[in-house]
Order: C-alpha cells, then structure tokens, then sequence
C-alpha cells in the first residue's frame, strides 16, 4: 500500500500532514507561538488515539495469544487464531525474544504434541519462525524435548502437513548452527531426513534435499556421512526421472536445481560411484533442458557428465 493511498484511507493524517507542511513553509520569523485553540487540540488527539488503536503492543498481544493457549476451555478455533498470529511476530527477532522470555514459545512448543494436526503444524511454524538467527532459542530448542519431538513428527506422522511442517522447524534450527546440528546428529537426525528424501510426498522430498545440501556444503564430514548413507544413488535416481518425465510440476525446476547442486557437491567431495548409464542420463536431461531460465542446470549437468568414468571399452582401447 503506497503512501497516497494511506493518506487517503485516513483523511485524519492528511489533515495533519498539510497543517505541518504549512506551518514548515512559513518562515520562522512569521511565525507565532500561541495557545493551541479548543478544536485543533481535540483533533489532534482523535488523531492520536486512532494511531494509537492501529497500532498494537506486539507483547500484550502475544500475552493474550498464550492465556488462550494455555486455557484449557479454550476453542480450537480460538488456538488456531492464537498460534497464526504469534507465528507472524515470531519471524521478528525482538518480538521472538519476548516471546521467549514470557514463557510463551514453551507454550507454543508443547502443542507440537497435541493430537489436532493443525494445530501441531501451526506449532511448528512458529518454532520454524523462532529459531530463525536466534542462538538463544535455537539452544532451547535444541536442548529441550523440542528437536527431538521436531523429528518424530517428520518421521511418524499421519499428517502431510504436520511432516512438512515440523521439517521445515528443523530446517530452520539447524542450517547455519553448528550445535543444533551437532543435536541432529546425536537424535540420528540424519537417518530421519534420508527417510524423507525417500518420501513421494515431494514438499517432503524438496525440504530434505535443501537441509542435506546445506549442511553438505559446510562440512565435508557431513558429505561423507550422506554419502556413505546412499544418497548419490537416490540423486541419480532422480537424476534419470527428471530426464525421462515430463516437465508438468510447478516446482520442477527448483527441485531439480538441487538434486543437480547436491549431487555434484557429492561427487566432487567424496568417493562416489556412478551408474553404468550416467553419463547418457545426464546428456539426455542436459539436451531437455532449453529454456534460459535453466542454464545453470544444463552447466551442471555437463561437469556431471564429465566426472563419470569412460566406458570400459574406451578404457581398453
């Protein structure tokens, strides 16, 4: 919303705005100083108070959003409206902090265990949104029931929703973390997240190739933990679908810009064995791929191609 259309939508302010520029205008040795009159002081004030209402306390809203979480007359509708709306001041590192401090994020926290989906999922999105650059929350996170409850959700749960969800909240406290990645590691998470590499449910699939390509491209310890774990076989596997399907998906591209990044990072970085086929599967997805928007894919397909072995009757020759 532009400025204009502010102004016009609270005639309030432009009357403030015009009598401020006017009085700016004039200049300083014109200008009077007298008592304000009766009428412009009560509008002011008017004014005043309505910015006053627009605009409200980030803390005293997230209070009342955990009274009603914490009541256990509370509706689920009313939940639902508590958890979105602290999950959109969670994504400010300050308001997150108070959050925090109030006791509310451990709140938040233990509807991750609730029985209703939505609500768990909305759990997770907040603890998503928290942890976000924040060595504090991230610690509790990570130190707490959370990170491992986080976990069993993705590996357990019934609820699409709730699995991306919650994986997305691991996501998010591990990439860039080295102790809630440590944390990770100890939970076995990464057993966890080739699990769901292995998913048909592809927001699962996209978001586990994200985390391991993340925490792949910071540590060659974890190349070699993913590595030994069989994801290169999972990628070329991939690899040969992208090259032989149709390209319907709207998020075709980006999940293959990953598989392709991945995968090359693994093979440039630890002992990979290639498929007999490869490099006729990634000449043949190199050739499908023509659009400009996907040039980097055709770059990496082509230094793909060029790590694979030489046929065996070239090597004799």
């Amino acid at each position: 919303m532009g400025d204009d259309e502010n102004l016009q939508n609270h005639p309030n302010w432009n009357a403030i705005l015009q009598w401020s520029l006017r009085f700016q205008d004039e200049p300083s040795e014109n200008r009077v100083l007298e008592p304000m009159d009766q009428e412009r002081r009560q509008f002011l004030t008017r004014a005043f108070e309505n910015y006053s209402a627009m605009v409200a306390d980030p803390v005293k809203s997230m209070r009342g959003h955990v009274v009603v979480l914490k009541n256990p007359d509370s509706s689920k509708e009313e939940c639902v409206l508590a958890l979105e709306d602290i999950a959109d001041h969670a994504e400010d590192l300050d308001e997150a902090n108070d959050l925090y401090l109030m006791g509310g994020l451990q709140v938040c926290c233990a509807y991750i265990k609730h029985n209703d989906p939505e609500l768990q999922s909305l759990a997770c999105e907040v603890i998503a949104n928290a942890v976000q650059n924040n060595e504090k929350i991230a610690q509790f996170a990570s130190d707490t029931f959370v990170l491992s409850d986080l976990l069993k959700l993705v590996d357990n749960s019934a609820n699409d929703t709730v699995r991306v969800k919650s994986l997305l909240a691991v996501s998010c406290l591990v990439r860039g973390n080295t102790a809630a990645l440590e944390k990770f590691n100890q939970h076995e998470g990464y057993n966890v997240i080739v699990r769901a590499l292995q998913s048909p449910l592809h927001k699962l699939q996209i978001k586990s190739l994200f985390l391991i390509n993340h925490v792949c491209v910071e540590s060659t310890d974890q190349c070699q933990l993913y590595s030994s774990m069989g994801v290169p076989h999972q990628l070329f596997a991939m690899c040969d679908r992208f090259a032989t399907e149709d390209r319907t998906a709207e998020s075709y591209d980006a999940t293959l810009q990953i598989t392709l990044k991945l995968l090359l990072h693994l093979v440039e970085r630890c002992d990979v064995q290639f498929p007999p086929h490869a490099a006729a599967s990634f000449e043949t997805l190199r050739v499908c791929l023509v659009e400009d928007s996907v040039e980097e894919e055709r770059e990496i397909c082509k230094k793909l191609k060029n790590h694979c072995p030489a046929p065996a009757d070239e090597v004799d020759r």
